[in-house]
């Protein structure tokens, strides 16, 4: 009887996939609370760390560099505005993927992120350019039409059926559209437990985002007010309390995404691995 060696190594394999994937009691094998989901999203940050802040950085420098050029006319912050995202999608691709890469492999390996990001580039910018902009009139009607109070609360609610469409895109490659219903179908039946997650996780960025500003904000107090050093300071430390708050929205948002498709779908340690290594 002849040994199927290739049936050998897929075995091997998947019984290495099994084993990490345990050890680190992803919300692929248990339902977590929302406490859970959270922590879930700090320790993939935490022990990638280094990995994320560098691709991060790299990113975010150029726009830094060119709003500091550039000013803050209306042009300038257009330009600025238009870098930002393009910035922002290649790195959502490579945080949303990387996160299964990491469950698969026990590592994040950039040049596999960054290939998979590309790969779906395009269509991830749609749907980020399309959320912003549904995001943005949601907000503006908000605060020009306060009288239509009601749909404008409705409207943002509404926008918890998208918020897993760039997770959607990544992992399953699907267009902006497909990727839409996709999300509203993972979501549906889940929204008051999805909105208080990403609620209680909004409140716990901010406060990051504050301490890490805060410094920066200090130093620039005793100089003069209404100086280009003293905005300088400010807008420094913006964008260094983005770049340590941004990988854990995207991290924290691909986790939710899985976890509802373990509760929905079953997913498995089978489907995982054939989505991240194709």
């Amino acid at each position: 009887m002849g040994v199927d060696l290739k049936s050998d190594v897929e075995s091997s394999k998947l019984s290495t996939i099994h084993s990490i994937m345990k050890d680190r009691h992803s919300s692929l094998f248990s339902e977590h609370d929302l406490r859970g989901i959270i922590w879930e999203a700090m320790s993939v940050y935490k022990n990638n760390f280094s990995q994320f802040y560098i691709i991060t950085l790299a990113g975010f420098l150029p726009v830094l560099l060119v709003s500091y050029l550039v000013g803050t006319d209306l042009r300038g912050v257009i330009v600025v505005s238009i870098i930002d995202l393009m910035i922002i999608t290649a790195l959502a691709g490579i945080y949303i993927y990387s996160v299964g890469y990491y469950y698969v492999h026990g590592r994040v390996d950039l040049k596999s992120a960054l290939r998979a990001s590309q790969a779906v580039y395009f269509k991830l910018l749609g749907v980020t350019l399309a959320l912003q902009i549904m995001l943005a009139l949601v907000l503006v009607a908000g605060t020009i039409l306060f009288f239509l109070i009601i749909p404008f609360i409705v409207a943002l609610l509404y926008m918890i059926y998208l918020v897993l469409s760039q997770p959607v895109v990544v992992i399953e490659r699907h267009k902006p559209l497909e990727a839409f219903k996709r999300s509203l179908s993972l979501v549906r039946g889940n929204w008051w437990r999805v909105l208080k997650s990403i609620s209680i996780f909004f409140l716990s960025v901010v406060g990051i985002g504050v301490l890490v500003w805060l410094p920066f904000l200090v130093i620039s107090l005793p100089i003069t007010e209404g100086s280009e050093l003293r905005g300088l300071f400010q807008q420094i430390g913006t964008y260094v309390g983005a770049t340590i708050i941004v990988p854990l929205i995207y991290i924290f948002l691909t986790i939710v995404y899985y976890d509802l498709r373990y509760r929905k779908e079953d997913f498995s340690f089978e489907q995982l691995s054939d989505e991240i290594n194709r």
